[in-house]
């Protein structure tokens, strides 16, 4: 992948043009740099000389720091920084005062960057891990929606106690065992990592690794961690259930986990997961012919009550 040299976008590998600013790539373009083999990005924060009133308060914080650098006098002025993403809330105070002059520029490896890289993406996510109460439960999931094998849930594959997802990628074979298809599973998982790599807690070859545990085929007749996903359908004029898939025992899923971390979640109750993974399909009632239908009796007790009145009536007079 290449990045802009006049918006710093990411380039996809192919295309000849960017898609934020629409420059041609050229030989210009750097090659984006990936995360460093620490697994933590670096940022660096340049700023000049300002007139704001935040630019005393930037200076004084960025005078701590041990990378800081300052080249120029006056009004050529040029303040330097370089953190780890690890320091992400001091890295982003900072450009909260900064960022919004012409002078100022953040770099994440190299690459241009925003605001929202900080707020947003895998960045975002990894600022409310550090504030949870449990940050590796937090990457894990620990609401049921959320859980995953994977150590990290803005990659968007939980594992769902019903099944589907990433789940259904794959086939039954004639005698109902189920296989993975782990090439898409593999695909799903490289452009969501893509997508939040800078995150400084998300680890890629434990989530790879992860991959390859997963067992690549499943008989839940004999493996009393899954059990088959049903529906009802119609099969030959009848309706019968059938397997469409597989779906896990989730409190068993996490025994895939690589490293000593365990989560626990609990399983909802049965009355709410059934109804995500059975529809009991009842055969179309024939309605009975007019000819056939039963005569409704007819009822006299209209008659009966008019004639006592009429006996209490001649009582009276």
């Amino acid at each position: 992948m290449l990045i802009c040299d006049k918006c710093g976008a990411s380039i996809s590998t192919g295309s000849q043009f960017c898609a934020q600013c629409g420059d041609p790539v050229t030989e210009a373009d750097q090659v984006s740099k990936g995360v460093s083999a620490s697994g933590v990005a670096t940022v660096q924060i340049t700023f000049g000389n300002s007139t704001s009133a935040g630019y005393a308060k930037a200076v004084a914080i960025c005078e701590k720091l041990p990378s800081y650098e300052v080249t120029g006098e006056g009004k050529q002025v040029q303040h330097k920084i370089t953190l780890p993403l690890t320091e992400v809330e001091l890295i982003a105070n900072i450009f909260d005062l900064v960022g919004s002059w012409k002078s100022s520029q953040m770099l994440i490896n190299g690459q241009a960057a925003t605001k929202k890289d900080l707020t947003y993406y895998g960045v975002g996510c990894y600022r409310n891990r550090q504030k949870a109460f449990k940050p590796e439960a937090f990457c894990y999931g620990e609401r049921q929606f959320e859980a995953n094998i994977w150590g990290c849930k803005k990659l968007g594959m939980p594992v769902y106690e019903w099944g589907g997802g990433w789940l259904d990628y794959g086939q039954f074979d004639g005698n109902g065992v189920w296989h993975f298809d782990k090439a898409r599973i593999r695909h799903e998982l490289e452009v969501a990592l893509k997508e939040h790599e800078l995150c400084p807690a998300l680890n890629r070859a434990r989530v790879l690794e992860t991959l390859e545990k997963l067992p690549t085929t499943i008989d839940p007749k004999t493996d009393k961690n899954w059990k088959y996903r049903t529906s009802y359908e119609e099969v030959k004029g009848n309706y019968k259930e059938v397997a469409v898939g597989i779906q896990p025992i989730l409190k068993k899923v996490n025994r895939y986990i690589i490293g000593g971390f365990k989560p626990e979640w609990e399983e909802e109750a049965q009355a709410s997961s059934t109804t995500h993974i059975q529809l009991k399909i009842e055969p179309p009632k024939v309605p009975l012919s007019p000819a056939k239908a039963p005569q409704k009796k007819k009822s006299y007790t209209w008659v009966w009550v008019v004639i006592g009145l009429l006996i209490l009536i001649g009582m009276f007079k």
